[in-house]
């Protein structure tokens, strides 16, 4: 018996009665079923908590994560074909990593600029990159396949895969500024007015009047603008291409500048250095770190 209270406070002896408690099957708290044992060989059978089983997966992955990290070569691999292999679509395989390089929709879905020469120059490499480790029927064949490749083709999807996670950005304030981008061009030393040019179709139908005027003047001063400033918009978009597309009859030094000239979005903006930041100087490190590679068992040790 069991002394409580009832609902209007008075003293209840409430009897208890107690049983014997039912054994609860192996796997009622999400125990697992495991079998080891390769195809073709006797299968051993064993029931492992659900929470085991994880702690284990956990353990071995830590297994191999350590040997990879050990070995620069095979991570790269690893990463490079991972990020390739997402076109694949096999969708009844689960991921190994947490590797992701989505291909960004852009701000604009289905644009394309087809005819700019950097987009044909990409289209053009990335139908050059060996396919043949494809033909494996799963990532186990096809890593395999992709390690047999020769360097460059590796290091061709390398650089490919890469490329193509980069977001869309300009050189303005706002979301589509990325500092990192324009540090990246810089850094290449890009210079846009190779690999793009302004047309009536790309730019100048889709800015204003005096937009066009102020490039103009950029290029070929006041006397170059005031030469345009009674055209109508359409044909002054016109007459702006031919000039940053150095057909137009102008002096020798204009046409240079005309062919240098991008608007100031398209260009990778250079990027200073932060007040009293230092170079890192490699004879500063700290004693005992050599860089070397060292292997798991050294690293155990």
């Amino acid at each position: 018996m069991v002394l409580v209270l009832s609902r209007d406070g008075t003293p209840v002896l409430q009897p208890v009665f107690y049983g014997e408690r039912q054994a609860e099957p192996v796997g009622a708290d999400g125990g697992i079923e495991v079998v080891t044992g390769d195809e073709g060989s006797d299968k051993r059978r064993t029931t492992l908590s659900k929470r085991l089983v994880d702690e284990l997966a956990m353990q071995r992955r830590d297994v191999l994560a350590l040997h990879v990290a050990s070995d620069p070569g095979l991570a790269l691999h690893i990463m490079v074909f991972t990020l390739a292999d997402a076109d694949t679509h096999d969708w009844r395989a689960r991921a190994a990593t947490t590797l992701r390089a989505p291909v960004p929709a852009g701000p604009i879905i289905g644009f394309e600029s087809k005819d700019a020469p950097a987009s044909s120059a990409l289209a053009e490499l990335r139908s050059s990159l060996d396919e043949s480790w494809r033909a494996g029927n799963d990532a186990t064949s096809r890593f395999d396949l992709f390690r047999v490749l020769p360097d460059d083709c590796r290091a061709a999807w390398l650089g490919y895969v890469v490329a193509r996670s980069l977001e869309a950005s300009l050189n303005m304030a706002g979301e589509r500024q990325l500092p990192f981008q324009d540090h990246l061009g810089s850094l290449i030393g890009i210079d846009m007015a190779q690999w793009w040019r302004p047309t009536a179709t790309n730019y100048f139908d889709r800015v204003s009047k005096q937009v066009i005027l102020d490039a103009l003047t950029d290029v070929g001063g006041l006397e170059l603008s005031s030469r345009f400033a009674s055209v109508k918009k359409g044909d002054l978009a016109m007459s702006a291409e031919r000039v940053f597309a150095g057909t137009y009859i102008t002096e020798v030094e204009v046409r240079e500048k005309a062919l240098a000239w991008v608007p100031e979005v398209m260009r990778f903006a250079s990027t200073a250095p932060e007040a009293g930041e230092v170079d890192i100087d490699a004879s500063d490190a700290e004693p005992g770190v050599d860089g070397e590679i060292h292997t798991p068992r050294e690293l155990a040790a």
